[in-house]
């Protein structure tokens, strides 16, 4: 099981399904396609985005798939 850590943004544009993993807060920009990221908390990620292909973690640019903590 992978943790999640740090931040996490979503890309906002329509055409890229990126999904970023411990990215600073001051960053704006969508590695991929240069468009607007946005913030969201660990609850949303789990609700709509845990199955995302697309996800990245921000340092290494590898995917990164977290795993929902089991309570």
């Amino acid at each position: 099981m992978v943790p999640i850590k740090g931040n996490i943004k979503i890309c906002g544009d329509p055409t890229c399904d990126a999904v970023w993993h411990n990215i600073p807060k001051t960053y704006t920009r969508c590695k991929n396609c240069n468009g607007r990221v946005i913030l969201i908390n660990q609850k949303t990620f789990f609700a709509k985005f845990l199955n995302n292909y697309f996800q990245y973690d921000f340092e290494t640019e590898n995917y990164y798939r977290p795993q929902k903590p089991i309570s």
